[in-house]
Order: C-alpha cells, then sequence, then structure tokens
C-alpha cells in the first residue's frame, strides 16, 4: 500500500470534492466506538475532504457519522451483516466472506447504483484492511489497496475489471439521504 496522502493528493486532482460536501453531524470517535473499532485513516481522510459523495452518478460513499435521524454506523454495519449472512446460507459458494461483525468480517463503505457494495474485510490492523467487493451478482473480489488506491486506480483506469465500469467523465457531487439536507451539514467542519 502506498502514501495515503499520495493517494488522496491523486484523488482530489481526478476529481476534485463538491463545492458544497455533506457532512454528517457525528464524530469519528462515536463511530469508533460504536463498530468497537477504528477505521482505516485513508477513509477518514477521504470522508473529511468529500463528505457524503456521489461520484459520476454511479457510486456512493457516505459519510458514517451520526446522520441526525439516530442511525449509526454499527447498526447500518450489522444490518449488512445479516443481509450478507442470508445470502451465504443461501447461496454459500458465491457469498465467501464473513459478514460483519464476524472476525474478518465485510464491512462496507460504499454501493453502486447496481446494486453492488464495496467495503474491507476487516482482518488485522484498519489501515491494512484490504478492499472487498461484494457484487449483486457473482465475482467477489479482494484488492490489496486502501480506498482512496483503488479509487484512483479505478477512475484512472490503472485498476480494472468487469464490476468497474469506466465512469468517465468523472464528476463528484453532494450524496444524502433525501431530507434536502437537514441531517446534514454543509460545508467545513
Amino acid at each position: 500500500m502506498s502514501d495515503d496522502q499520495t493517494a488522496l493528493k491523486r484523488l482530489l486532482d481526478l476529481v476534485p470534492p463538491p463545492a458544497d460536501p455533506l457532512f454528517a453531524l457525528g464524530s469519528w470517535e462515536e463511530v469508533f466506538t460504536d463498530l468497537g473499532t477504528g477505521l482505516p485513516s485513508d477513509y477518514v481522510a477521504l470522508i473529511d475532504a468529500y463528505g457524503s459523495s456521489d461520484f459520476s452518478d454511479w457510486l456512493g460513499v457516505g459519510d458514517p457519522r451520526r446522520d441526525g435521524h439516530g442511525s449509526s454506523k454499527d447498526a447500518e454495519a450489522r444490518e449488512m451483516g445479516d443481509q450478507y449472512r442470508f445470502f451465504r446460507s443461501r447461496w454459500p459458494e458465491d457469498n465467501p466472506f464473513a459478514a460483519w461483525p464476524e472476525p474478518g468480517g465485510f464491512l462496507s463503505w460504499g454501493n453502486t447504483n447496481d446494486g453492488d457494495h464495496l467495503g474491507w474485510l476487516t482482518v488485522g490492523e484498519p489501515d491494512r484492511w484490504p478492499v472487498a467487493l461484494w457484487p449483486r451478482h457473482h465475482g467477489h473480489r479482494v484488492v490489496e489497496l486502501t480506498v482512496t488506491e483503488f479509487l484512483v486506480g479505478w477512475f484512472t483506469g490503472e485498476l480494472v475489471g468487469e464490476e468497474l465500469p469506466d465512469l468517465t467523465p468523472l464528476t463528484c457531487a453532494p450524496w444524502g439521504c433525501g431530507c434536502g439536507g437537514d441531517c446534514m451539514r454543509q460545508g467545513g467542519r
């Protein structure tokens, strides 16, 4: 894995953050307490730069801090884990990952318009978690990159795969829950 700041700078150069980013109301400490673990530092820096973002009307990456509706990252992660366990129980050959909060479980950080989920396999220290893809169809994949490195690779075409469509022209817009921003605050800290 490369220097997180270099990857973030490359991403910022490729696709600038929204002019009016949406940031959730809660703190990182609340997220870490809810989950019982930290999250990768490159991801925290990504969210601090972009907020909840929609890349090219395709990939949504949400700010996991509390959104004002009382939801927590842990509640969302457990719900996603339950959903994944259901699929794994029905089609184990197509769903090979452990599910959050199982050891090494899949923890989501984004999703696509097609219903694909992107996350980490939570093995070891958070800054070492690999990116994992849980596609709507077959083809789970683990990529030994940070989130920011993964996005740079995807957006530049350096990282290829049928589950990674070309997103040019690259754009980034605020991505929220549809409440008109009542649950988020705009702008910087």
